[in-house]
């Protein structure tokens, strides 16, 4: 039986855990030190929401090697595939996506990456957590909840700044496709234009949207954090705003 303070301090852990695992992996493949996650400091919610949720599922059964296997990775594949659209749905990207495996579901889920949830679900319930679960609870109790209390006040704070960012990168994304169709009506005008007065006008109006682009670059103050929440989210894409995150993603590299 464990504490409300107890599944929190196990939460924390292994949001920590799969943060070092994701920045390891993705630095890797990026031959490039990459702080991966939605969040700026070194936790990673859905790891830790996995984990809990795997062992919620799994305790009463711990010594089933395939009850624990099956139950983690059916659980841990729903609490992906919910988090993942809702994360879609409020802010128009998403944040990892699996479109290019076999098998998935929508991009949010695939195959490779449930069995790795069942796989995980079996090296966290029959040997991980054991360790874990010892280590926790021969701490003093006042002394996890004292750290519980600081790092939910300290995770808190940074979930908000990084949910906001999201926010803001869905109202630049926004922003960027109006621009974009403008330009596109503009520059369609000049062509029209040019078509009967010469190449002048076509190359006033190129210049023009040069001058427009410009500008957006220089003005990319208000840019620069959630610029880092997209290098912390190198696979993150956007079915709704494709060309305008991509956009982004030119200025940002232009900086």
């Amino acid at each position: 039986m464990y504490t409300f303070s107890t599944w929190l301090f196990f939460f924390y852990f292994y949001c920590f855990l799969g943060w070092v695992w994701e920045t390891c992996y993705v630095s890797v493949l990026k031959a490039k030190w990459v702080n991966r996650g939605f969040m700026r400091g070194p936790f990673l919610p859905i790891y830790g929401s996995g984990a809990i949720v795997v062992l919620i599922f799994t305790l009463p059964f711990r010594t089933n090697i395939v009850l624990v296997f099956f139950a983690g990775m059916i659980s841990a594949t729903i609490l992906e595939y919910f988090t993942g659209m809702a994360m879609e749905k409020l802010f128009h990207v998403r944040y990892w996506d699996y479109s290019n495996q076999r098998f998935h579901l929508n991009g949010h889920i695939c195959v490779t990456s449930s069995l790795a949830w069942g796989v995980f679900s079996v090296i966290l319930t029959l040997y991980g957590h054991m360790m874990v679960e010892k280590f926790t609870l021969r701490l003093n109790g006042n002394f996890v909840e004292v750290i519980v209390f600081l790092l939910t006040v300290y995770i808190s704070i940074d979930m908000a700044e990084s949910v906001r960012e999201a926010f803001n990168l869905k109202e630049v994304l926004l922003s960027l496709e109006e621009s974009s169709e403008e330009f596109r009506r503009i520059q369609k005008h000049f062509e029209v234009a040019s078509a009967f007065y010469g190449g002048e006008i076509k190359e006033r109006s190129e210049a023009g949207l040069r001058k427009i682009n410009s500008a957006l670059k220089t003005g990319k103050k208000e840019y620069r954090r959630i610029n880092a929440l997209l290098k912390r989210n190198p696979h993150a894409v956007s079915k709704m705003h494709k060309e305008a995150l991509s956009q982004f993603i030119e200025f940002s590299d232009d900086e």
